[in-house]
């Protein structure tokens, strides 16, 4: 047979020298690939404090990773004994770091996408990014690449998601926040996890030339859960009365219809035709101000610098944006409810607090349309 005839070179047969593999996708992970048979110990260490997060002993063709997820400029050594075999600071300078949108809210996403953009002026990297509203985005950060989420992004050095996580229990997920996010600014959720400094910074639309009309206001009253919206019966007609005496036009934006979930539109308005964001984003634009509640579309307004009235009490005043004209449940009254628990989703009427007394959505119900008017006279 041919292979009779074959010499064996058992000197060719050698064992490849261990290596290391690090990278930072949503933690610290170290692989040691090799055929030499050894067992190394891990240390993922954060520099800044000292504190020694996570140890353990692996061998060869085996990986070790720490559970934390957000933003530490981690110091990882792997030792061979008593000698130090590899180590690695973090070092994001030049590479390609991923920073996932997980939420669907086009306010969310509105008031974390700037933070993509610092992160990669401040450690001059490459940055990806996925949201469930690229289209609204990527010609306006060129620098940026957008991808849908889900989809596979290869070659990556670290990697960091933003969102709202909670575990069983509906205590906060300390692996993916450094701080209890329930405590925090909207925009400071994103700045903690990405270890920024935490400032407000608008995202960037597109730009367009709208000639403005001084006597539009837009208002948008719907929101995707009772507590949301502004609970006072009378409120928005007291507030659309009061301006429509004035001369002003006040067009409702909201897409949902009269009646939506109970909830009936006050007369006197013009309901904004279904159509794309984009021609929602033009009547904005257009408008002298804008009055809305904890939704998206009072997001998208601050963004726009559009003069923006909010009308909340489910989150405490410090909760959104701060370039806004607040008006918050009145001192001695039940609010606060998102800022202190985790929303039921699944209950409309979730109201965790009061629900079913005489007291449900009191937060709202509290603020009255003569308030809100107040704060209207002073800019209108």
């Amino acid at each position: 047979m041919i292979y009779d005839n074959l010499v064996k070179l058992d000197d060719n047969i050698r064992e490849v020298e261990n290596s290391v593999v690090f990278n930072f996708v949503r933690g610290a992970y170290v692989e040691i690939k090799g055929s030499q048979p050894k067992e190394y110990t891990v240390q993922f260490r954060n520099p800044k404090t000292n504190v020694l997060h996570f140890q353990t002993n692996i061998r060869n063709g085996q990986w070790a990773k720490c559970s934390i997820e957000y933003f530490v400029e981690w110091d990882v050594k792997v030792w061979d004994g008593d000698v130090l075999f590899a180590h690695h600071r973090y070092n994001p300078t030049k590479k390609r770091i991923y920073i996932a949108l997980d939420s669907k809210a086009l306010g969310d996403t509105l008031a974390w996408l700037p933070y993509v953009e610092e992160f990669g002026k401040i450690h001059k990297c490459e940055m990806i990014t996925s949201t469930f509203h690229n289209e609204m985005f990527k010609n306006q950060y060129p620098n940026i690449e957008f991808v849908k989420p889900g989809k596979s992004v290869g070659n990556l050095y670290a990697m960091y998601s933003l969102g709202l996580f909670y575990n069983e229990d509906n205590t906060y997920n300390t692996l993916k926040h450094p701080a209890n996010f329930l405590d925090q600014p909207m925009q400071k959720m994103a700045t903690d996890i990405l270890g920024l400094d935490y400032k407000e910074v608008k995202p960037k639309l597109p730009t367009k030339n709208i000639v403005k009309d001084d006597k539009l206001i837009t208002i948008a009253i719907h929101g995707t859960a009772q507590t949301k919206y502004w609970n006072n019966p009378t409120g928005w007609q007291e507030v659309v009365d009061w301006l429509n005496d004035r001369g002003y036009t006040v067009k409702l934006l909201s897409r949902e219809n009269s009646g939506y979930m109970g909830n009936k539109h006050p007369n006197g308005i013009i309901k904004h035709p279904e159509g794309p964001l984009e021609n929602v984003i033009d009547e904005m634009r257009k408008s002298k101000a804008f009055i809305g509640i904890g939704s998206g579309l009072s997001w998208l307004s601050w963004a726009l610098d559009v003069p923006t009235v909010l009308i909340s009490g489910f989150s405490y005043d410090w909760a959104e944006m701060e370039d806004c004209i607040r008006i918050s449940t009145p001192k001695g009254k039940c609010e606060g409810c998102f800022n202190r628990l985790r929303l039921d989703a699944g209950d409309w009427n979730w109201c965790p607090d009061q629900k079913g007394t005489e007291r449900q959505f009191e937060c709202t119900k509290s603020i009255t349309g003569e308030m809100v008017i107040k704060e209207l006279e002073k800019f209108l």
